[in-house]
C-alpha cells in the first residue's frame, strides 16, 4: 500500500515536471508551445517559435523575431518626462497624408488587470503594406509598450501571435531608475547622432528638449537646445545644414521615428533673453537652438525644420 502512493506521488511529479517544461496554450483552436520571460518587473509568455533579437535602442526591453514568418516584436519602456502626457488613446495625433499611418483599429482590454491601449496601423512600405501593432500600458511612471510589425495583416488581438503574451502579461509596481534620455536626433548629412535629456543641456553626449516646447508627434514645435563649443558641442556644426536637409528624431516615448527637413538656417534672435524663443502650436515643426557666436551667448542661433514623415522604429 506505502509502495502504491509512492508510485502515485513520483507519477505526480513526473506530471509537474513535465508542465513546466513545456506549457502549451489553446489560442482561438490552435495550440501555442510558450516560454515565458521575465526581467524585473515584467513578464510573459511568448511562443517557442521566436527568437530573440539584438536591442536597438535604450528604451528597449527585449526583442523577437519569428523565423516562420515575418513577424518582430518589441517590448519597450520609458519613462514620462515631468508634465508628459500620452496622447488621447495613445494615437498618433500626426495626419495619415503627413505621418503615412493610417489607423485600422482602435481599442481596450484589461487582462490580468494591466488596461492594455491597442491601435492597429497599416503604412506601406517600400510599396509593401506593414501592420504594426500598438499596445500601451500607462504604469510605474512609464510607458510600456509591445508592438507587432508584420505584412499579415490577418493578425488582430485575438490571434495566437498576440494572445500568447497579453494573456499572461504581468507588469509589478515599483520604482523605476531615473533616467533622462528620451530619444535621439540625427543629422545624417553631418553624420551626427545625439541623444535628447530631459533635464538639462549640460550633458556630454546629447542635446536638451526645451520644456516650454512640443513633443515629437504633438501638434505643435519641438524645441533643441544643444551648445555649439562645450559638453561635446552637439549643435558646433548645425549651421552647415541646408534647405531639405534631413534631421531625425527617435522618439522612445511614442517608439516612432519623426523625419524633418530643413526650411531655413540662420535666423539670429539677438534679444532671446528678454523675448525667450517661442513654439508655435498647430504645426509639426522642429527648431533647433544654439548659442551666437560660437562660444557666447549673445544671441540664440535658429534652424527651423518642418516634418515630412513618420516611420517606426
Amino acid at each position: 500500500m506505502v509502495k502504491s502512493k509512492l508510485n502515485y506521488l513520483i507519477v505526480a511529479i513526473c506530471v509537474i515536471i513535465i508542465g513546466v517544461a513545456f506549457t502549451a496554450v489553446v489560442f482561438s483552436g490552435k495550440e501555442v508551445k510558450t516560454s515565458l520571460y521575465q526581467k524585473d518587473e515584467i513578464s510573459f509568455n511568448y511562443p517557442d517559435t521566436w527568437e530573440k533579437t539584438n536591442q536597438t535602442h535604450d528604451s528597449q526591453i527585449v526583442a523577437f523575431s519569428d523565423p516562420k514568418s515575418n513577424l518582430t516584436v518589441s517590448v519597450n519602456r520609458q519613462l514620462m518626462p515631468v508634465g508628459y502626457s500620452p496622447s488621447e488613446n495613445f494615437t498618433l495625433n500626426v495626419p495619415e497624408n503627413q505621418s503615412g499611418f493610417k489607423l485600422i483599429s482602435h481599442g481596450t482590454s484589461d487582462p490580468n488587470g494591466n488596461n492594455i491601449t491597442s491601435d492597429i496601423y497599416q503604412m506601406k512600405i517600400n510599396g509593401t503594406t506593414i501592420q504594426r501593432t500598438e499596445l500601451w500600458i500607462n504604469k510605474n511612471n512609464a510607458l510600456y509598450s509591445i508592438i507587432f510589425t508584420t505584412t499579415d495583416l490577418d493578425i488582430n488581438m485575438k490571434s495566437p501571435e498576440i494572445s500568447s503574451v497579453t494573456q499572461n502579461l504581468t507588469i509589478k509596481n515599483t520604482t523605476l531608475p531615473n533616467t533622462v534620455v528620451i530619444g535621439q536626433v540625427s543629422m545624417p548629412s553631418l553624420g551626427l547622432n545625439w541623444n535628447i535629456s530631459d533635464d538639462t543641456v549640460n550633458h556630454y553626449g546629447s542635446v536638451y528638449h526645451i520644456a516650454t516646447s512640443f513633443y515629437p508627434g504633438q501638434n505643435g514645435t519641438v524645441g533643441l537646445l544643444g551648445h555649439h563649443t562645450r559638453y561635446s558641442a552637439p549643435f558646433n556644426n548645425t549651421y552647415q545644414l541646408t534647405a531639405g536637409d534631413q534631421v531625425i528624431i527617435t522618439d522612445y516615448l511614442t517608439q516612432k521615428k519623426y523625419i524633418y527637413n530643413v526650411t531655413s538656417n540662420g535666423d539670429i534672435k539677438s534679444d532671446y533673453k528678454t523675448n525667450p524663443v517661442q513654439f508655435a502650436a498647430g504645426t509639426y515643426g522642429l527648431t533647433l537652438i544654439t548659442c551666437y557666436p560660437p562660444g557666447y551667448m549673445e544671441a540664440a542661433y535658429q534652424t527651423h525644420l518642418n516634418l515630412v514623415s513618420v516611420m517606426p522604429i
